[in-house]
Order: C-alpha cells, then structure tokens, then sequence
C-alpha cells in the first residue's frame, strides 16, 4: 500500500513537473517572437542613431580591423576615428576603464573640427557610481589641444579625470597624423601639467591636488600645502617668467620652470629665501624622534637617527637609519592618498622598513580607509602585510598591493612602496 501511495505521489510529482514544462515553453513560444523584435528595434535605433552621429562619415582607424587602417593610433583609449567632410568634423570612439570603479569602461564620442576644436564631446555609457557636474561636458566646447578651459570636478576627479585623459589621447592621435597642428599651451598650463611630475607627493591617483591652498608674498603669488604634510607647492614669478616651486621636508626646495627644468642654483637668491620662510612658516616638522611604529618594524636593538633624503618629494615624509648587531637598516614613513574620508582627507600612513640590501623587513599600516561600502570578512593586515616583506625593488610584485574592492587604498599603497624603494636608493645610490 506505502508502494502504491509513494508510486501515485511520484506520478503526480512527475505531472506537475510536466505541466510547469509546458507553461514555460508555452511563454517561451509567446513572449519569444516579442523579445526578438524588442532586441531588432533596439539594435536598428542604436544603428540609426548611430549613422545620424556619423552621417557620411569615411571610417579611418577601427582597432577591431586594424589591418585596414589609415591612421597611426597607439593610444588604447582609442576604438575608432571617423571623417565626415560634410560637416568638416573628425569623430572619435573612446573608450577608458581609469575611472572610479575601473570595472565597466566609460564610452565617449569626441567630435573635433578640421581646425582642431572640439564641437562636442558626449559619454555614452559608463559604470560610474557618481555623477558629473553637468557644466563639465560643456566645458569641453570649442576646446584646443591645450584643453586649457577645462577643470577636473570635486568629488569625481577620477571620473572627470579619466574623461579628460581620453579626449587628450584623442587629440594626440589627430596631430600625431598630421591632421592639424597642436596648440600651443600657455606657461600657466605647462605648469598646471609639471605638478604631478614634480611633487607627485601633493597629488592623488587622478592627479588632483590634496592640500589647503595657501597666500602667497612678493614674487610668490601663491601655493598649497600638501594634505600629507610632505611641504609646499609654490607658483612665482622671476623677470616676467612663471616658476613653479616644490620644498619638501625630506628633500629641501627645488623651483622649475614652465619646461621642467631645474633652476634652483640660478633662480634670485631673495625668490628662494622667501620660498623657504613661506615653506617653514607653513609646515609643521616632521619630529625626529621615530614614533613607535617605526620602531616596532626595526629589530630591538635598533638606534634610529634620522635623516635627509636628498631630492625626494613623494609620500615619504621622513626617514632614519639604524645600525643593529645584523647591520643597516633604513626605516621610512609614507603618507599615500587613499580612499578619501572626511576625518584624514584620504591620507594613509604606513611604516616601513629595508635592511642593507634594500628588502623590505619589516611593514604597519597604521591608518587605511577602505571605504563604508568595503565588506571583506576574510581580509586580514596582518596577512596583507605578509606579502610585501623580502620584496626589492627589483623583485617586487605590484599585485602584493591588491585589496580586492579597494582599488584606491590599494593603489595607495603601490604608491608608498614605490616611494620608499626611490628613498632608499636616493640614501644607498643603489640605484636600478
């Protein structure tokens, strides 16, 4: 009998099955031809949107079929450049992934006029989980290559940074063809474009300046201090000319001009005095007493004595060196730019230390900021640290600094430990 009932329950169970099976073929067969059709007139108004942007526009370079194309493009960003003589307009597809979230890429048209100004520029897709301003795609209207008119936005500067790094590559294409010459760019952005290269300790991964803007004195017209209290970023004037000035704790001053070159020793005697009275009476010295990290990542016996890094203006924003019973060791503080929060302005602080043979030793994070959003059960500091020590310079990996979901901190802390490998080697001279 218990047969017979379970028989008649797995038959039943089997009809029931076979029913929901045909329901959802039934609605498969319906809904379909439906789904079908929906897809086919989304993809012929993509086309034809498409083709009213492109209008009778003559392909020039598409990196799906390079083989056939009649440009020299070697910027990734890059997908395809089109040339529409009708309306005397080229237009490119860009595509960037140096966004904020990096996942999904952003999706820019760039179109630019024969004489090399930009007529519009428009994102047509984008995985960015924050907002544009909406002045900031305006702003790129009637534009050179100089893109002088156009400022990085607060609070997405990796998105408008991205953005503006592709029409730059866009650009770049266009001239290096020979397709119209390059503006020529004012001193004042020659120099807006010299600060990451020359105090990339005053910069995020976006190149934004982190710091508070400061007054400036006499030939100094003004400046900024660095949010990780590395020094001061100066802009002066000498003889009608603009300077632009870096002092740093650990490396002293330096002023450069609009085209990187180092004038320290030939800049006015009184310029350079009165741009290390601004620098002293608007930093705060690092105390050279090392705080306990720093001894904490050193061996027990270990003395440390600070000193100057000659030439270095990064994260790092001190240095001391020890002599153990197992012989030199160097320890170092960086202050990358990580996720951003309210509290620290996004600065991190990290503890290092190398022994002679320039190997990482020892490692603390004192502060990192993952984010309100980060959500990892299995990450440990403890663990993390573990990948970075016995690493060199040359054997360092920059996958060590990988925190799954916290790109930014991550990033930061590539930053500092290329830093502290450029410090060492500036105190040893060994360099790579």
């Amino acid at each position: 009998m218990k047969n017979n009932n379970l028989l008649k329950s797995l038959l039943c169970l089997a009809l029931l099955l076979a029913v929901m099976a045909g329901c959802v073929l039934g609605v498969n067969a319906f809904t379909a031809p439906i789904v079908a059709e929906n897809e086919r007139r989304a993809e012929e108004a993509r086309l034809a949107a498409e083709k009213e942007k492109l209008g009778d526009s003559v392909m020039l370079f598409d990196r799906a079929d390079p083989e056939n194309a009649q440009l020299t493009v070697t910027a990734e960003t890059v997908q395809k450049v089109y040339r529409d003589e009708e309306k005397q307009v080229y237009i490119l597809s860009l595509s960037t992934t140096q966004g904020y979230t990096k996942d999904v890429p952003i999706e820019l048209t760039l179109v630019v006029d024969f004489e090399g100004r930009i007529v519009s520029l428009t994102v047509d897709g984008s995985g960015e989980t924050r907002e544009l301003s909406p002045e900031f795609l305006p702003s790129f209207e009637g534009q050179d290559s100089t893109l002088a008119g156009v400022e990085l936005v607060a609070g997405v500067t990796f998105s408008s940074s991205a953005i503006k790094n592709a029409v730059n590559d866009g650009f770049e294409t266009l001239v290096a063809n020979g397709l119209f010459a390059a503006a020529q760019k004012s001193d004042e952005q020659l120099i807006q474009e010299l600060i990451p290269v020359a105090y990339p300790g005053i910069v995020n991964a976006a190149g934004a300046i982190q710091g508070e803007e400061l007054a400036g004195s006499g030939s100094v017209t003004g400046g900024y201090r660095a949010g990780n209290g590395s020094g001061c970023l100066w802009f002066a004037e000498q003889d009608g000319k603009q300077l632009l000035a870096v002092y740093t704790l650990v490396g002293g001053l330096k002023i450069l001009s609009p085209a990187g070159e180092d004038v320290t020793e030939t800049a006015d005697p009184a310029l350079a005095e009165e741009l290390r009275s601004l620098s002293a009476a608007n930093l705060e010295e690092i105390d050279p007493t090392p705080p306990k990290g720093i001894r904490k990542v050193l061996p027990d016996d270990a003395e440390p004595v600070p000193v100057e890094i000659p030439g270095l203006s990064n994260t790092v924003v001190a240095a001391w060196k020890a002599e153990t019973a197992e012989g030199s060791y160097y320890a170092f503080i960086a202050r990358p730019y990580g996720f951003y929060e309210e509290e620290s302005g996004g600065v991190m602080e990290v503890y290092f230390a190398l022994d002679a043979q320039g190997a990482i030793s020892g490692l603390r994070v004192k502060s990192i900021y993952l984010g309100d959003f980060y959500d990892a059960p299995d990450f440990s500091i403890s663990d993390y640290r573990e990948g970075f020590l016995g690493s060199t310079a040359e054997t360092f990996n920059d996958d060590a600094t990988l925190i799954a979901g916290a790109t930014i901190s991550s990033g930061a802390m590539k930053t500092a430990t290329h830093d502290v490998f450029e410090a060492f080697a500036l105190l040893t001279g060994n360099r790579r």
